[in-house]
């Protein structure tokens, strides 16, 4: 069992943590802006596959949900900033709900990344904020419509 003063220590970390969120996350800012700006295709691609496996970790907790490994989070409400922020229906709203929003989210991320990723940087467009005259064919939007895990590819958007 876990002392009441170990599981304070895990929630509320002290100086030293905290000076060593903030160091790590200076290298990692700076790192990753160096990098972007030597290759923003290797970035992106990077992102994508992080959010990657944030999908396949909602995943797995909706599965836990569903199987009965999580039964406190079953049971339990979202937090009503998570409410606000997604527009969870009444009825809609609980930490199932909000993590299928959450997951959805982080793929419509993956794609974006792995699309710019798949594309020239430095002559192709912007296909999330270009506009087609052509809605007779899928292309990529800001929803969640057609999503392509592996993004979309140059032949696809130009």
């Amino acid at each position: 069992m876990v002392s009441l003063k170990a599981a304070n220590k895990a929630t509320e970390p002290g100086l030293f943590m905290r000076l060593m969120v903030l160091g790590a996350q200076g290298v990692f800012f700076n790192a990753m802006f160096i990098s972007y700006l030597l290759s923003p295709k290797i970035c992106h691609r990077f992102v994508g596959y992080l959010e990657e496996e944030a999908v396949l970790t909602y995943t797995r907790e909706i599965e836990d949900i569903d199987n009965g490994r999580l039964p406190s989070w079953a049971k339990m409400d979202a937090p009503q900033i998570a409410i606000d922020y997604y527009k969870l229906q009444p009825g809609k709203q609980s930490m199932r709900d909000l993590l299928l929003h959450v997951r959805a989210d982080e793929a419509k991320h993956r794609e974006v990344n792995h699309t710019l990723g798949n594309l020239d940087q430095k002559i192709d467009p912007n296909p999330y904020v270009s506009i087609y005259k052509d809605d007779s064919k899928p292309h990529p939007t800001k929803d969640i419509r057609y999503l392509k895990p592996a993004g979309w590819e140059r032949s696809e958007v130009l």
